[in-house]
């Protein structure tokens, strides 16, 4: 009878101990943490239990958390819940983490608190972008915020500072310059500040205005298009209009005010591009304008071998094309040998087949570029094996042109196997 008794209290015990645990949950005071944040939160420790439960010491496992260690809390009383207030102070954006763990008498709890730092900032966007050089303009400038934020132009306009979500502001331009502004917001209790550059297109003053569009990355041996857009935003026509792009030049006579016309150019790349505008106004007076362009060149020729292969006294391959212009009249030569390829169009290839004595030896290449320009390349053959040569220039080719350039060579490999 008394084992019995003492069986019953011992899982009484058991009962009591398994159960004598709390809940853990957390608040967060923002609905969204930037970068810098100090955000209140709160641990809410719960007691579900029918008696009451002491709590020893609560230790948060992050160095975004302050306080870190709290001791001696006390007694929670039975089906009641504490707000343990604690600061999460953020840093970079991301998601992140924070371990705590709380322990009683009875045992230790861990429990796992994620919070997300965004990098969602203010967005400004100009309604009207176009600004005219020496005249008044009216920058209507908009912020997408939840609430009213303070702006301040970095560059001579008024007011010098603004507050709320809509704005305007009077600008005189006397040149082309980076228009950035100070945005001041506040997010909880804390306050902000990150500067935002705005984009605008620029005008001249009733002058006669050009748009350079041109690739910025180019291969050694490469012919270029250039598109040059002149507009004249004149009260009178602009005569004897030329566009100089490197040593090429194109004219019209004239140019009545609100008309535009595009000139389209291929020339050698170089890394400095220089595009130059004159014309002559209703009295004769020349007036000039340039603006330089640079192009990031690529440290390999845009017409290569990309493959080749002897079989029989026959050496057979691939010349690839990796520029954005057409070339004529390639022309492959090996030991006294011409084959005549032909056109190979922009990221593309052709076939070439000579007669040949020995598989080692010098091949060379040649074509007429779109600009015109006659370019030659030189290329050791070594082996009989067949050979393949990947596009190069590294990272430094545009994606869309790596891209291509690798098909380019696939389909060659395939081809070659064919045969």
């Amino acid at each position: 009878m008394k084992k019995l008794f003492f069986l019953l209290i011992g899982s009484l015990l058991l009962l009591q101990l398994a159960s004598a645990q709390v809940t853990l949950d957390y608040e967060v005071g923002l609905s969204k943490i930037l970068p810098g944040d100090e955000v209140d939160c709160y641990l809410v420790i719960t007691n579900p239990n029918l008696h009451s439960e002491t709590i020893r010491s609560i230790v948060f496992y992050s160095d975004l958390v302050t306080p870190r260690i709290i001791t001696d809390i006390g007694v929670l009383p039975a089906k009641t819940s504490y707000r343990l207030p604690f600061t999460f102070k953020a840093e970079e954006p991301g998601k992140y983490v924070v371990e705590v763990r709380v322990r009683t008498y009875n045992g230790s709890i861990t429990y796992y608190m994620p919070f997300t730092v965004s990098s969602s900032y203010p967005v400004l966007t100009v309604e009207n972008p176009e600004v005219t050089l020496g005249e008044k303009n009216v920058l209507r400038v908009r912020v997408e915020w939840p609430e009213n934020v303070t702006v301040r132009p970095l560059f001579n306009a008024t007011p010098s500072e603004a507050y709320g979500r809509m704005f305007e502001f009077v600008y005189y331009p006397k040149k082309k310059e980076d228009l950035r502004f100070e945005v001041e917001f506040r997010n909880g209790e804390n306050v902000h500040r990150i500067i935002r550059a705005v984009n605008v297109t620029w005008n001249e003053m009733k002058d006669v205005v050009m748009n350079v569009t041109v690739n910025r990355n180019a291969y050694e041996n490469e012919a270029i298009k250039v598109s040059v857009g002149v507009a004249n935003l004149r009260n009178t026509p602009a005569y004897a209009v030329t566009v100089r792009v490197g040593e090429s030049e194109k004219k019209i006579p004239v140019l009545n005010p609100g008309e535009a016309w595009k000139f389209d150019f291929n020339v050698m790349a170089t890394r400095i591009l220089r595009v130059e505008l004159s014309y002559l106004d209703e009295m004769g007076i020349k007036h000039v304008m340039s603006e330089s362009r640079e192009i990031g060149i690529i440290n390999a020729s845009a017409v290569q071998l990309c493959s080749y292969e002897f079989d029989k006294g026959m050496l057979t391959g691939e010349v690839c094309n990796f520029g954005s212009t057409e070339v004529k009249n390639v022309v492959v030569s090996f030991e006294g040998r011409k084959y005549f390829v032909g056109t190979i169009m922009p990221e593309d290839y052709e076939v070439f087949s000579i007669k040949g004595n020995s598989s080692n030896g010098t091949l060379i290449i040649s074509w007429k570029a779109a600009s015109g320009d006659v370019l030659s390349i030189s290329e050791e053959i070594e082996g009989e094996r067949v050979t393949v040569k990947a596009a190069e220039g590294g990272s430094e080719i545009l994606i869309a042109s790596g891209a291509i350039a690798v098909v380019i060579v696939a389909i060659a490999i395939y081809a070659l196997r064919r045969r």
